[in-house]
């Protein structure tokens, strides 16, 4: 009975604690499930079956990505006005149709407005998510959850790339489209799930007169500590960029390494990511231990860079291998540290009556990365060789000082006289 109690309170602890936290996470499962399918057959098929050419492809994606990165925060405001489980329900519905939209493009002028259209849902995603979050979860399961997240979705990318693999086999058009289909219906299971979730209002309206309302909150692109923090992030979320689209250029055409240890890197990123993420915010519960772990994580991926460069510098296929697996685990285990840390530092620094403004205001320095850092950190490493990876080194040091500078804890507001509304500084968020 001790051994079976034992085993029990172990699988127990190791799940989410809350129904709450449990349904988000199962979201990120199924969402990214249908996501990872999309991903990995759409750009065959725009270019194959809806009439695009490669080029018209990335001008679409850019475009839209630039759609969505300017409609996120006035997205996060509709979710402070009228609670982020009524937008994200709005958004899921969205995106299933957009998603089933996909398969009646045909040409370049309808996929870029069709495009911009889903990335206006597709871009808020993330940070409702983690509004939703922080309205729900209060406490160390907060940080918690968001590391369930993130693990059960590189877990649910994985699974979607390999049932998308059936569909690439095949390479017919109904095959393909069953990609797009199995996306919108991974939709509609989240809409339900979130259906589910206890009912959040506006979190100004659940102000009780002692804490901040919506009205006298500063806007987050005029505090410039939180434009700082969200600065910082986006430059470290480098990270991602020399993951999924540096890694494999570099390896297979800068290094002696065998094409096939691609693979293995990408696998190992994704085991220690779905096993590690949540361990590691057991350690990130507050804003100091938040900024440490971003100074540690900029120390990792500094030493990531060189031993990128390095994997450069010789012929031999032995030190290619040992130097990119080197690199590899210094990225992933600064990347770990990194997700953790970006997710308490918004959390501490968002006020609860603008928490859906000042998320999706922070997650736009993570969608500039997304956007521009593939092609900046290709450019120089086209231009310079091995050498590159040291100028990206720096990159992350400073990015941490000036992350510290951003979370450093500002002076106690003087009121302005009796009954007088201050307006409230980021910091003073939960």
């Amino acid at each position: 009975m001790t051994e079976r109690k034992t085993w029990r309170t172990r699988l127990t602890g190791a799940l989410p604690a809350t129904r709450e936290s449990r349904i988000i996470a199962v979201n990120a499962l199924i969402g990214s499930m249908g996501t990872g399918m999309f991903l990995a057959g759409s750009a065959l098929y725009f270019t194959r079956f809806a009439g695009l050419s490669e080029t018209q492809l990335g001008v679409g994606l850019a475009v839209a990505g630039v759609v969505g990165l300017a409609t996120a925060v006035p997205m996060g405001m509709l979710a402070d006005r009228f609670g982020p489980r009524n937008i994200i329900l709005v958004v899921c519905l969205w995106r299933a149709v957009g998603y089933l939209a996909y398969l009646r493009v045909d040409g370049f002028a309808e996929f870029m407005l069709t495009a911009s259209l889903l990335y206006v849902m597709d871009r808020a995603g993330q940070p409702l998510n983690q509004a939703l979050v922080g309205r729900l979860i209060t406490g160390s399961e907060r940080n918690r959850t968001m590391g369930f997240i993130r693990s059960l979705r590189n877990l649910g990318f994985t699974v979607g790339f390999s049932l998308a693999g059936i569909a690439l086999t095949t390479g017919s058009k109904t095959a393909f489209q069953w990609l797009f289909i199995g996306n919108a219906l991974s939709f509609l299971v989240v809409f339900a799930l979130v259906w589910l979730l206890p009912r959040v209002g506006p979190a100004a309206a659940e102000d009780t007169g002692e804490g901040e309302s919506a009205k006298a909150v500063v806007p987050p692109i005029r505090d410039w500590r939180f434009v700082a923090a969200t600065a910082a992030n986006g430059v470290m979320f480098l990270h991602d960029a020399i993951l999924i689209t540096v890694l494999p250029l570099w390896v297979a055409e800068h290094t002696a390494s065998p094409i096939w240890m691609i693979t293995v890197l990408v696998t190992t990123n994704t085991v220690i990511t779905v096993l590690g993420q949540v361990r590691v915010t057991r350690h990130i519960d507050s804003l100091a231990s938040a900024t440490r772990a971003t100074t540690w994580s900029s120390v990792l991926l500094l030493f990531a860079c060189v031993a990128f460069a390095f994997s450069g510098w010789s012929d031999s296929a032995g030190w290619a291998v040992t130097t990119l697996m080197t690199a590899l685990l210094l990225l992933t285990f600064g990347e770990l540290l990194h997700s953790a840390s970006s997710w308490e530092i918004s959390f501490a620094l968002s006020p609860e009556a603008a928490q859906g403004r000042y998320l999706a205001f922070f997650n736009v320095g993570f969608s500039a990365a997304e956007i521009a850092g593939p092609a900046l950190v290709l450019w120089l490493l086209s231009r310079t060789g091995p050498g590159g990876w040291l100028v990206i080194a720096v990159c992350f040091p400073l990015s941490a000082a000036l992350s510290r500078l951003g979370t450093r804890q500002r002076p106690a507001p003087v009121p302005a006289g009796p009954g007088a509304a201050e307006p409230v500084a980021a910091t003073s968020g939960s």
